[in-house]
């Protein structure tokens, strides 16, 4: 259960396919929309329900009493549920409807960087699913121990499988070998085939360091007219960067702004070194991904994000909102490809060794059977 289909269709693709090739029977519950017939295109069977991402207290009770009536007509085994508004209502209508195992997929900590009321409220609204699952599992190791130590989920209620990640990596779709498709994307955008490319892949917003990356970039750009940014995501309504910062981007000779693209692989290639100065995230797949096409990463030392990068091996980690760090080690790497060739290989070995897709898979497959079966599963003994 996810709020919307597109977390169905990016977060778990090839993972509920997986489950069902292995004796689980799978329904997958969302918002109405027009990815319905592609989720349905892969033999999943699909229900739709009332959920919106915002706040609306008589659409939350729709979409609270079509779950519920669901989920007791239907007797699932397990319900599984993951992103904010998702979790909240699924479990709550899970727990009425007397669901015997309820797994919440904790995705991150969506309260980090929030203040005041809206804060308390996202923070309760986190907390309450942990409580009512029998168990939560973690996207990755540091947003456990975060949501531990901020009192959101209790130590004997929430584990890590393997490394982490909630889908892993694809690795014969994110493999050296497609670097070379980068090569068409320089040509599309004027990008200089000896130029050195630093690619961002994600939404437009404040939180994913947007700011502090254009900063940074700025002052290097005047420095290294051989050095391009490519930025791949739009713009989102909320959390926007300031007009001063989306003007710069728009003018800057040496920023390539693409917008979002359905296959990243193509545009990750293009890139030489990948940055991502979230303040916050679950565990960016981008990061794995990148590490998986053999490229170093730059990231901040956020939830999650310190998750994705080994600092001095596979890449570099920066303090959160530190423009000048940042700036940099995008400079270090930018200066010195031997060092991003070695980085970018121990990424690879690093990532196929911890985030094999079909590894995660397993573990997925092998917890929930465990827990479906458990005579206490609120322990998951």
């Amino acid at each position: 259960m996810t709020t919307v289909g597109s977390s169905i269709q990016v977060l778990y693709r090839g993972r509920l396919e997986y489950l069902q090739a292995h004796d689980f029977d799978i329904t997958a519950v969302c918002a109405s929309s027009d990815l319905d017939s592609a989720i349905r295109g892969r033999g999943l069977r699909l229900h739709t329900a009332p959920l919106t991402r915002s706040i609306s207290p008589w659409q939350d009770l729709r979409a609270l009493w079509n779950l519920w009536r669901f989920l007791r007509r239907e007797r699932f085994d397990l319900v599984e549920v993951g992103t904010p508004k998702a979790a909240l209502l699924g479990s709550i209508a899970a727990r009425l409807a007397g669901v015997p195992c309820i797994v919440h997929l904790l995705h991150g900590l969506a309260y980090q960087g929030q203040r005041g009321l809206v804060r308390r409220i996202v923070r309760w609204s986190t907390a309450w699913p942990c409580r009512l699952a029998n168990c939560t599992i973690s996207v990755s190791p540091s947003a456990k121990e975060q949501a531990q130590q901020d009192g959101v989920c209790t130590a004997d209620r929430i584990r890590v499988l393997g490394a982490g990640s909630c889908n892993g990596v694809d690795l014969d779709r994110f493999t050296p070998e497609r670097r070379s498709l980068g090569t068409e994307v320089r040509s599309r955008y004027n990008i200089p085939t000896d130029a050195t490319v630093i690619g961002f892949v994600g939404r437009m917003t404040r939180d994913k360091g947007l700011i502090e990356l254009v900063e940074a970039f700025q002052t290097l750009g005047d420095q290294h007219p051989d050095l391009v940014l490519l930025l791949v995501g739009d713009y989102e309504h909320r959390d926007r960067p300031p007009a001063d910062v989306i003007d710069r981007i728009a003018n800057h000779a040496q920023i390539r702004h693409v917008g979002w693209q359905e296959d990243p692989v193509p545009y990750l290639a293009a890139a030489d070194v990948v940055v991502l100065p979230s303040y916050r995230e679950g565990l960016p797949g981008v990061l794995l991904e990148a590490a998986a096409l053999g490229l170093p990463a730059i990231t901040t030392d956020a939830t999650g994000c310190r998750d994705a990068v080994r600092n001095g091996v596979t890449g570099l980690v920066v303090l959160v909102g530190d423009a000048e760090a940042l700036q940099r080690a995008i400079g270090r790497l930018a200066e010195d490809c031997e060092l991003r060739a070695q980085m970018g290989q121990n990424a690879r070995q690093w990532v196929a060794e911890r985030f094999d897709q079909r590894r995660v898979w397993a573990a997925c497959a092998e917890e929930y059977r465990r827990l479906a079966f458990a005579t206490d599963p609120w322990l998951g003994g």
